[in-house]
């Protein structure tokens, strides 16, 4: 007999296996002992050694960036923009968005190391920064500073921070956005694209 392709065997009918009346009773008293060794659902005494399996998590590769917006890349094009790459993502902590913080912590990232010169590498460590372009999805441009806060060992970009949260409304926990780094005219900049697909919808 054949199923979906594959063919398939009758199993041979299993011999049933007489038992004698004592035999049955000893058989039934150790199924009991089994059954009353369990608690919760659990086996307090094992009956027999279990194989352990190692379980592997498999982690889902990180979705791509989206696509970037038509003012946005209109801004990196009368730029003249060129070398861009994606740097990472992140879904906006309140700490992003609080004005009296007024920083961004860029996650950890060697791609954000690659795309520095050596001299701005030394600048960015040495905790004094470089000034860097940001241009938000509307175009918007903000002079900031990347830095390295070297007593929490993070990267940030602050000083024009806290402008473009709030020209952008950007919400802590809901919205996640995307940098992406390019040069202008050999000038560090960053484009800086919004997700809003973690707000609740609300109906009216």
């Amino acid at each position: 007999m054949r199923l979906f392709g594959v063919e398939m065997e009758p199993k041979e009918k299993e011999q049933e296996t007489k038992m004698e009346p004592k035999e049955k009773e000893q058989e039934t008293k150790r199924t009991k002992k089994r059954k009353s060794a369990r608690l919760f659902g659990r086996d307090l005494v094992p009956e027999r050694k279990r194989s352990k399996i190692k379980k592997t998590r498999s982690s889902s590769p990180p979705l791509p960036p989206a696509p970037l917006p038509f003012p946005l890349l209109q801004a990196i094009h009368d730029m003249e923009g060129r070398d861009q790459v994606f740097v990472t993502t992140k879904i906006l902590e309140r700490s992003d968005t609080d004005a009296g913080q007024n920083r961004f912590f860029i996650p950890k990232s060697e791609v954000l190391w690659g795309v520095l010169t050596e001299e701005e590498r030394t600048q960015v460590e040495g905790g004094g920064g470089v000034e860097a372009m940001v241009v938000d999805p509307r175009g918007w441009k903000y002079n900031m500073r990347l830095k390295k806060w070297v007593s929490l060992n993070k990267v940030v970009l602050n000083s024009g921070w806290r402008k473009l949260v709030e020209d952008n409304e950007l919400m802590a926990e809901m919205d996640c956005v995307e940098l992406w780094s390019f040069r202008a005219d050999s000038k560090l900049c960053f484009a800086l694209n919004v997700k809003r697909d973690q707000r609740p919808v609300i109906n009216l």
